[in-house]
């Protein structure tokens, strides 16, 4: 791999190596798809999270996104496409809803919705799960997208931490979960949303939300009547278990009443100005004038910098459940959602 000091950080030859894709992308895109095509796997940037990407047609390369991840095979996986090509070799159309997820695709592609299709005879029941739908959706983050490009296949690619545990914003929280299991990170800053995608099914007259995220329900009801998924106990999407995206510590939602002397062992984050720093060992904002899109960029950082300090607990204040709210609020939830015994999803 050619390419200056300055770009690669990394130590011995079995430490993951980050590759600073602002720097020099063409070096970095070469290095990434030469992994892919040894059936290995990539951390890379997307406008929502960091994901994990292996080649999606290669029974090989999704094992390991489940292994690396420590992931359960019930768990299904997002399919990232480049173009209208690579979907239609990996998807049956339903004539009946196509309209409308012909327009979805107008509309939100490339970008932070991902879609189910019924899946083609090419796409491994490893990926789906053994469900007959594939969860796809078409990125806009340059890198991801040039590495699509010059790579010529569609990636498998999951959030690039372990599962269960807060999703990765920036490459160094990419190192800080998988530091030794995949070979290379491609570094691009930290992504501009901050949220994962928003998924949905298509039915013959609505869209169904499996999962919140950053494309919000008042957008999707511009195309066709919505209905959020009732809750169940079969996984039918990704990231539908009850308890995901959380950190170590104990996280629970904030409420005033219930502040006491043990608080001071606790950490806040707040919605809106700082307050209650007399109460807490310590207090952080999503957003100090209280904007939805820099609470939903900050609000996996936080639980990252706020899970490696000393406090006991982390406490977050709910946000108002309108547009990326209803995103924001989905992964407190399932942060504070109780844990299966041991204290992790498996």
């Amino acid at each position: 791999m050619q390419g200056s000091n300055e770009l690669l950080r990394g130590g011995t030859q079995d430490d993951t190596v980050i590759l600073d894709a602002r720097m020099d992308l063409p070096s970095a895109v070469a290095a990434a798809v030469k992994v892919l095509n040894g059936k290995g796997l990539v951390a890379l940037p997307t406008e929502t999270v960091y994901g994990l990407a292996g080649d999606a047609l290669e029974p090989e390369a999704v094992a390991k996104i489940f292994e690396t991840k420590e992931r359960p095979s019930f768990d299904p996986l997002i399919v990232h496409v480049e173009n209208k090509e690579q979907l239609a070799r990996l998807i049956r159309f339903s004539e009946n809803e196509r309209p409308v997820r012909q327009m979805l695709m107008e509309r939100f592609w490339p970008g932070p919705l991902t879609i189910l299709f019924p899946k083609s005879d090419l796409v491994s029941d490893l990926i789906t799960a053994g469900l007959p739908e594939l969860a796809i959706r078409m990125p806009r983050h340059p890198v991801f997208v040039e590495v699509l490009r010059v790579f010529g296949n569609p990636l498998a690619a999951p959030s690039a931490n372990r599962f269960g545990r807060v999703s990765p914003t920036r490459a160094e929280h990419v190192l800080d979960e998988l530091d030794g299991r995949i070979p290379l990170i491609l570094d691009a800053g930290p992504t501009g949303i901050g949220l994962e995608s928003t998924i949905v099914r298509v039915t013959v007259d609505k869209i169904e939300i499996l999962r919140h995220g950053a494309v919000s329900e008042e957008d999707l009801a511009k195309i066709a009547p919505t209905e959020e998924a009732a809750l169940s106990q079969r996984i039918v999407a990704p990231g539908q278990t009850a308890s995901h995206y959380a950190p170590d510590k104990a996280v629970r939602v904030f409420e005033p009443e219930t502040i006491d002397h043990h608080s001071r062992d606790d950490a806040l984050i707040c919605w809106g100005p700082i307050r209650h720093a007399e109460d807490f060992s310590v207090v952080r904002s999503l957003s100090e004038t209280r904007d939805l899109q820099v609470a939903a960029q900050r609000l996996f950082s936080l639980l990252r910098e706020l899970d490696r300090s000393d406090v006991r607990e982390i406490l977050i204040e709910p946000v108002p459940e309108i547009g990326l709210g209803k995103a924001i609020m989905n992964r407190i939830r399932r942060a504070t959602a109780p844990r299966p015994r041991g204290g992790r999803v498996s």
